[in-house]
């Protein structure tokens, strides 16, 4: 599979749905130059199942294993937090150009280049990195949908603990909210989530201003319908920004502390913390702030619709193509995309 490009990656209950979804919008974008693209995935059903609905051609080879030479393309983008190096070296040995994705293990010096799709500060990047807010990547049913929302009352609220939700985040919310007066919620089951006994016991028992959806395919008008989101650290973060939407933080994980900070500092979120320290006093207050003070959601909405352009995986896939050997200088193309 000499031409084209190859995209692998993985997902899941433990992994979550992040590092593909980002995949599948670079690979329409590189679709809308021309450029033939290709999947290699784990074996797992709700990665499969979204590459499926996307309409993508894809195979199964786990990142472990060592089936990714003879099955990639010229060029291979790897979206994966895990030290690749061992593969990388391979890759580039056996003639194919490698791009990694958000990757700051060894394997980033060894790649052709590297792309940190982040708004918040990145130290210690390889002189092949690009990163950045003008690298956000946002898909296309993002950018068709976005519209200025209207704060109104009843609140409408977002849960959407990503495509996993590995620590019952949603739960934990929703629990919290669930006589909270003054709100309308929507509560996202990701595809990958494994709903626990007392949530699923939630949704059986009816509360009129709560309805759960389950396996969403576009993301876009629901957050287009909200005026602020209760979501964990992800790339999520960026898509409700870019709409307009105020989000909540809890982190599943303690390391996650810089990026809430970082967040919080763009001035388009409010943490909470570490879930383990979240109270349900800590989520109705965090949500009662908002519902009280007009002002800062309207400041947190325009800080966000104002963090990125959208045009991320446009830019990502001009970058992808220049390495293909079909592409035109990356510099003087990715300086025309508006």
């Amino acid at each position: 599979m000499p031409h084209g490009v190859t995209f692998w990656t993985e997902g899941g209950a433990s992994l979550g749905m992040g590092h593909v979804m980002r995949s599948i919008n670079i690979a329409r974008a590189l679709d809308s130059l021309d450029v033939p693209s290709h999947f290699l995935v784990n074996n797992d059903h709700a990665v499969i199942e979204r590459l499926e609905a996307a309409n993508l051609y894809h195979l199964t080879c786990p990142m472990e294993s060592g089936c990714g030479c003879k099955l990639s393309s010229g060029v291979v983008v790897m979206d994966t937090k895990k030290d690749v190096s061992g593969k990388v070296r391979l890759l580039r040995e056996n003639g194919k150009k490698v791009v990694l994705i958000d990757n700051d293990t060894p394997a980033s010096a060894l790649a052709d280049r590297v792309v940190v799709p982040s708004a918040l500060p990145r130290r210690g990047l390889c002189g092949n990195a690009v990163s950045g807010r003008d690298y956000l990547i946002i898909g296309d049913n993002f950018r068709y949908a976005k519209r200025r929302v209207e704060y109104s009352s009843p609140l409408k609220v977002l849960v959407t603990m990503g495509g996993s939700d590995p620590n019952s985040l949603t739960e934990k919310v929703v629990e919290a909210l669930w006589d909270f007066d003054g709100i309308e919620a929507t509560v996202v089951i990701g595809p990958a989530a494994r709903p626990t006994n007392r949530l699923e016991g939630l949704v059986s028992s009816g509360n009129h201003r709560f309805r759960f959806l389950r396996n969403v395919r576009d993301m876009a008008p629901v957050m287009a319908s909200s005026h602020l989101a209760f979501t964990a650290v992800g790339t999520t973060i960026y898509e409700l920004a870019y709409m307009g939407v105020p989000s909540l933080l809890i982190a599943n994980y303690p390391g996650d502390e810089p990026d809430l900070r970082g967040f919080e500092g763009l001035g388009t979120s409010l943490s909470l913390g570490y879930f383990r320290d979240v109270k349900a006093s800590d989520i109705r207050g965090a949500l009662r702030r908002l519902q009280m003070d007009r002002a800062f959601w309207e400041l947190m909405s325009s800080r966000g619709r104002a963090l990125t352009d959208g045009r991320g995986a446009q830019r990502i896939a001009l970058l992808i193509e220049s390495l293909t050997g079909d592409g035109e200088n990356f510099i003087k193309t990715s300086n025309g995309v508006h």
